[in-house]
């Protein structure tokens, strides 16, 4: 996330530490923080953000669309509002551990596209607070998520330049949190076991 000294920086959160280089903060912040700087409190529930375009060089939203009843009408006030965006989001594996009970949403990235998905709170995070006390009261798990914050976050940019392809908006993935792509290939099913015929014998 280059930032540059002449920068008006807006930051969007609604669960998040305040970052020190905007200039703007909206969401819900605790006041200390941002005691200041120009401070807007927002609702979840509204999609408009009091803002004109391109008022910002840049905005750091910072686990929002998660949160927000309307995310995709949220992102496209983040592209009015400014010439540049860094979007990061928690990970659909965080959400699976952890289970934070105030989001809606799912955020992805999934065949190179950003994705936002339905979150069911009987599926998703049912062990939430094990988790939350082991990241709070377990110094190893707490340095493991740390240094592993790819595989609990996803992020991507937005610049006003880039085109659209194919219609649809070009985001740049940020190498640095987001999902680390390695897998592990535990070996080959032979195409010889008929797996259907197994599970039907069972």
């Amino acid at each position: 996330m280059n930032v540059n000294p002449t920068d008006k920086v807006l930051h969007l959160s609604f669960d998040d530490v305040a970052f020190a280089r905007a200039d703007v903060f909206a969401g819900q912040f605790n006041k200390r923080e941002v005691s200041n700087k120009l401070y807007k409190p927002l609702s979840a529930d509204n999609a408009v953000l009091p803002f004109k375009d391109k008022e910002f060089d840049m905005v750091y939203s910072s686990n929002v669309l998660a949160y927000v009843a309307s995310p995709e009408k949220v992102f496209t006030e983040i592209r009015r509002i400014c010439k540049r965006a860094y979007i990061k989001e928690r990970s659909v594996f965080a959400e699976m551990i952890f289970g934070w009970p105030q989001t809606r949403w799912l955020i992805d990235i999934e065949n190179s596209e950003f994705v936002i998905k339905a979150k069911n709170p009987m599926l998703v995070g049912r062990f939430g607070p094990l988790f939350h006390g082991f990241y709070q009261n377990d110094p190893s798990f707490f340095e493991a998520c740390k240094q592993n914050i790819g595989l609990l976050n996803v992020a991507v940019d937005w610049f006003d330049s880039d085109s659209e392809i194919d219609g649809k908006i070009s985001l740049r993935p940020c190498s640095a949190e987001y999902v680390d792509e390695s897998r592990f290939v535990l070996g080959k099913i032979s195409d010889k076991i008929d797996v259907r015929h197994m599970i039907q014998n069972k």
